[in-house]
């Protein structure tokens, strides 16, 4: 494992040995904290002076850029003073690389982001190379239990990554601050961390790194054995082709699976991952323990999981099972996340009678469906979708998991024609043309289905449409022009060939226009000046 190989704590017998752990951690790392605060970044954020003040002399700043000149940006990240749209506020945590501060757009101060900022100058360009990777992905990923990436920018000295804010706890602290966890609850939290995992495997990326630490959680306000989960960091994470194994040999120890260690494997390292995690929460202990990582490791490949001692008394066969099939050790043999999804331990949280679905979001949709929406409005749809708090989107987030019903992560054709069927809305032929045109893979994503299910009307007035304008109006022209798209879609590591944006803007103004006005703007979404 070597230096690839992140630090975890060592689960003991119970919860209290976690508790007692977590503890000696935290004072070894007291005096640690106290450092990274002190720590100055070396451009300072004062937004009273734009201009930064800069502690490199020319020599080193050119080696910087030259080395970022040198990577392929695949997705898109903008060159501007990130300052300009964001006004920054208590810094979360920090050390070499540089820091996390909260912060809030300028034009909504009750919005707030995590802004990761990263110091180029102490990356190499494999340092580089890999931030890159990770933004990528997480541009991708557009999942109710994962965390939402916003914008990426850079300037000379950093990189700024605009992240969700998530207060809750991870998954170590919550075990410890209960003390207990029921294994209805396991099951309910283990089920979320399922459908993410599925999704991601869908999408061709594997985590590499699951462990409580990367798993937020959050308490359902409604009820006190609901949890909702974001599945978070991702730089470990790796695009593979399925006709290809992995070999870098990380991870976490007692979470690692044999053939990480052996450096032979696929997206199924994830799976073992999940095991190892629903035996801890069951029992408070890891199934493969040791006094040194050796020890552990050399368990994980040649010991066969144990289910002993009074802790298995309350637990069901079904859970026992499904730790059984994500623990086999040939990972050819070993059950994929979308096949575990519909694993018996689970098929009471399916059979759960659910309430009919809201008719007005059901009415959104068909309302979306039946009409032709431009792809402009569709990029400053998702602008919206994406700067809505998590209260806000409970409800429109709670109809996606519900329409979602084999947990793929998307809402195919299918399930969209039941949803209607089961609530007496008829969806004609066109309309179905309709969604086949605006959805060539015949799915919604998350972002999608929130866009096409909002309500408009109650969710975006005059002043909230005007602030998107300005957002888009990247240079204050008045205007809405080619570059300013680019610009938007380079924030959010995204990138599109100017002549497509042309066309996208001419099919707005229909005039063969190349500027898209207020008065146009606000006419998308049937207001005006």
């Amino acid at each position: 494992m070597g230096n690839e190989t992140t630090n975890s704590y060592s689960y003991g017998t119970n919860i209290n040995d976690l508790k007692k752990e977590k503890e000696e951690e935290e004072n070894k790392n007291k005096n640690k904290s106290k450092e990274i605060q002190k720590e100055k970044l070396n451009v300072e954020f004062n937004t009273k002076n734009i201009e930064p003040k800069m502690l490199l002399n020319p020599q080193q700043l050119n080696q910087i850029n030259s080395k970022v000149k040198n990577i392929k940006i695949k997705g898109g990240s903008l060159n501007e003073d990130i300052r300009k749209i964001y006004k920054f506020k208590k810094v979360l945590g920090g050390g070499h690389f540089g820091s996390v501060r909260i912060a809030y757009k300028r034009t909504d101060p009750n919005k707030f982001y995590a802004v990761k900022s990263i110091k180029k100058q102490n990356l190499t360009a494999k340092d580089l190379e890999g931030l890159i990777n990770e933004v990528d992905i997480l541009a991708s990923l557009k999942h109710p239990n994962i965390i939402k990436f916003y914008e990426t920018y850079y300037d000379e000295y950093f990189f700024h990554i605009v992240m969700e804010l998530c207060n809750g706890k991870d998954l170590f602290e919550k075990v410890i601050s209960l003390g207990s966890i029921s294994e209805k609850m396991v099951n309910n939290i283990i089920l979320k961390v399922l459908n993410a995992i599925a999704y991601i495997h869908s999408k061709g990326i594997t985590h590499r790194d699951l462990k409580p630490e990367n798993i937020l959680i959050f308490e359902s306000q409604e009820n006190e054995n609901d949890f909702n989960i974001k599945l978070i960091d991702f730089g470990l994470s790796k695009k593979y082709n399925k006709n290809e194994k992995m070999h870098s040999v990380l991870g976490t120890p007692y979470y690692v699976a044999p053939e990480v260690l052996k450096g032979d494997y696929n997206e199924k390292c994830d799976i073992w991952s999940i095991g190892i995690l629903t035996y801890v929460l069951l029992t408070g202990q890891a199934p493969y323990n040791g006094s040194n990582n050796n020890e552990i490791f050399n368990k994980i490949i040649n010991e066969e999981v144990k289910f002993k001692g009074n802790c298995w008394k309350n637990i069901s066969n079904e859970g026992m099972d499904f730790i059984k099939k994500c623990l086999i050790k040939d990972y050819n043999i070993r059950p994929s996340a979308k096949e575990l999804v519909n694993h018996n331990w689970f098929i009471n949280i399916k059979n759960i009678e659910k309430k009919p679905l809201n008719n007005e979001i059901l009415q959104n949709l068909k309302k979306f469906v039946k009409n032709k929406n431009s792809n402009f409005k569709k990029i400053v749809m998702d602008y919206f979708v994406n700067n809505m708090s998590s209260n806000e989107l409970k409800n429109l987030t709670k109809a996606f998991n519900d329409l979602d019903t084999n947990q793929s992560g998307h809402i195919n054709l299918n399930e969209l024609k039941n949803a209607f069927v089961n609530a007496n809305i008829s969806l004609n032929q066109n309309e179905i043309k309709n969604f086949l045109e605006n959805n060539c893979d015949e799915k919604i994503d998350y972002n999608e289905f929130l866009s096409m299910a909002m309500n408009t009307k109650k969710n975006l007035d005059k002043d909230k449409l005007i602030n998107a304008f300005k957002y888009f109006d990247i240079d204050d022209s008045g205007e809405i022009d080619k570059k300013d798209i680019k610009n938007v879609l380079l924030r959010s590591g995204k990138d599109m060939d100017d002549k497509d944006i042309v066309e996208i803007i001419k099919d707005v103004t229909n005039s063969g226009e190349e500027k898209i006005s207020l008065n146009i703007f606000l006419e998308l979404f049937d207001l005006n000046e």
